[in-house]
C-alpha cells in the first residue's frame, strides 16, 4: 500500500461547503419579482393619493359653493326683512297722520331717513303740512285797547261798571286769585324767584288786579331775592334785581341799597385791577379799611386787595419809581397772613430788588421780570395810568 493512501485512508478529508455561483448571464427570477412587486405598490399608492386629493377638491368645491349660496341667501333674507320693516314702519306713519299724532310721526320719519326709503317721497310732504297745521295760531294774548285803559288807581273807583267790566273782561281767561294765592305761598315759602315769575304774569295779565296788594309782594319778593343774590356773590344779578325793585318800593335805609353800594364798589375795583390798579387799589381798600369788610365775599377781597397791590407795585416800576414800589409789594406781604394765593417768594423777590433800586445800588434784573405765580393776575403789558391812592393798608 502506498503511503499516501494509508495517510488518505486513516485521515478522511473534511468536506467543505463550498458556495454556488450561479454563471455569469443567468437572471435571478426570484430578485425580478421582488423589483416588479415593488414598482407596482408605488405605482398604486400614486394612484390612491390622486384619487384621494381628487375626491378631496371635489369636497372642499362642494363645500365653497355651498357655503356661497348660504351666504347670498341670508343676505337676500336679510334684504327681505328690513324691506319690510322699512314698509311696515311706512304703514304706521300713515296710521299715525291719520291719528294726528305728530311727535310719532316725526321719529318714524328720523328713523326711516337713515335707510331712504321709497314711501319718503310721498310721506315727508303730507307730514310737513300736518306739523305745520298743528303749530297754534300767533294769536296775540288779549289786551286791553287804549282806550278801555284804567284810569290810575286813585281814580280807578270812579269808573263807570260797564266800563270796568268792558276792561275786565280780558281777564276773566284766568284765576287771578288763584295766581295771587299761589305767590304768596311761594312768599312764605321764601321761594322768592317763583314768587316773583307769577306776580310777573298776574301784572302782565291785569296791572290793576289788586294793585296795591301785587304791588307790596312784588317790592317784597324783588328785595327778598336781591339780598340773597348778593349774599351768594352773583353781584351784577343782585344789582340789576335791585334796580327793579326801586321801581315798586324806597330801598334808601334798606340793607340792600348798602349791599348794592359795596358791590358796585366792588365789581369797579375788579374791572380796574390790571388797567387802573392804583384806583383799584383804593376801591378796595375802602370796602376793607374804611366800611370794615374784610370778609367780604368770604374774604375774596382780601386777595384782590393783594392782587391790586401787586399789580400797582410792577405799574411803578415800569416808571422807575422804585421806593413807592417797594411800598406796595409789602403791602402785599402784610396781607399775606389773611390770604395764601400769593406766593410770597416771588413777592419777596420783588419788594427787595425795589428796595434795592430805590438805594441807588444797582439791580441784577428789572423788576418787571419777576413772574407771577400761577392763578394771579398778571399786569399787562401796557403801562397802567398811575393816580393817587388812597388807604393802601
Amino acid at each position: 500500500m502506498h503511503p499516501s493512501d494509508d495517510t488518505q485512508a486513516s485521515h478522511p478529508v473534511k468536506r467543505q461547503d463550498i458556495p454556488l455561483r450561479r454563471p455569469a448571464g443567468q437572471i435571478s427570477y426570484a430578485k425580478l419579482n421582488r423589483g416588479r412587486r415593488g414598482t407596482g405598490c408605488l405605482v398604486w399608492g400614486a394612484v390612491g393619493i390622486t384619487g384621494i386629493f381628487l375626491v378631496g377638491m371635489i369636497v372642499a368645491g362642494s363645500v365653497f359653493a355651498g357655503w356661497n349660496s348660504g351666504i347670498a341667501l341670508a343676505r337676500d333674507n336679510a334684504t327681505r326683512t328690513t324691506a319690510a320693516d322699512l314698509e311696515q314702519q311706512c304703514d304706521r306713519i300713515r296710521m299715525d297722520m291719520a291719528a294726528g299724532n305728530t311727535r310719532l310721526v316725526q321719529r318714524r320719519i328720523e328713523f326711516l331717513q337713515t335707510h331712504t326709503p321709497a314711501c319718503l317721497i310721498e310721506l315727508v310732504p303730507t307730514a310737513t303740512a300736518l306739523y305745520l297745521a298743528s303749530l297754534p295760531s300767533a294769536t296775540p294774548m288779549p289786551t286791553r285797547t287804549a282806550a278801555a285803559l284804567p284810569p290810575p288807581l286813585a281814580a280807578s273807583t270812579a269808573r263807570p261798571e260797564a266800563t270796568l267790566a268792558a276792561a275786565d273782561s280780558s281777564a276773566y281767561d284766568y284765576d287771578m286769585d288763584a295766581l295771587l294765592a299761589e305767590a304768596e305761598a311761594d312768599m312764605r315759602s321764601q321761594n322768592y324767584q317763583a314768587a316773583i315769575d307769577t306776580l310777573d304774569a298776574i301784572i302782565a295779565i291785569d296791572e290793576d288786579f289788586q294793585r296795591t296788594r301785587v304791588g307790596a309782594l312784588y317790592f317784597e319778593a324783588l328785595t327778598a331775592q336781591a339780598l340773597l343774590l348778593f349774599r351768594s356773590g352773583k353781584l351784577a344779578e343782585g344789582i340789576v334785581m335791585t334796580a327793579r325793585a326801586e321801581a315798586y318800593g324806597d330801598i334808601q335805609g334798606l340793607d340792600l341799597n348798602y349791599e348794592r353800594i359795596i358791590a358796585e364798589l366792588y365789581l369797579d375795583a375788579q374791572r380796574l385791577k390790571i388797567t387802573n390798579p392804583a384806583e383799584s387799589v383804593r376801591l378796595f381798600s375802602h370796602i376793607v379799611y374804611e366800611q370794615g369788610l374784610s370778609n367780604y365775599l368770604n374774604g375774596l377781597v382780601i386777595t384782590d386787595l393783594q392782587e391790586a397791590h401787586r399789580n400797582y407795585g410792577d405799574a411803578l416800576s415800569w416808571q422807575g419809581d422804585y421806593c413807592q414800589a417797594q411800598a406796595q409789594y409789602t403791602a402785599v406781604l402784610d396781607l399775606s397772613a389773611f390770604s395764601s394765593r400769593i406766593h410770597r417768594a416771588n413777592v419777596t423777590a420783588q419788594r427787595n430788588q425795589a428796595a434795592q433800586a430805590c438805594s441807588g445800588a444797582p439791580t441784577t434784573q428789572p423788576l418787571a421780570a419777576v413772574s407771577p405765580d400761577a392763578g394771579e393776575s398778571a399786569a399787562a403789558p401796557m403801562r397802567p395810568t398811575i393816580v393817587p391812592v388812597g388807604q393802601t393798608g
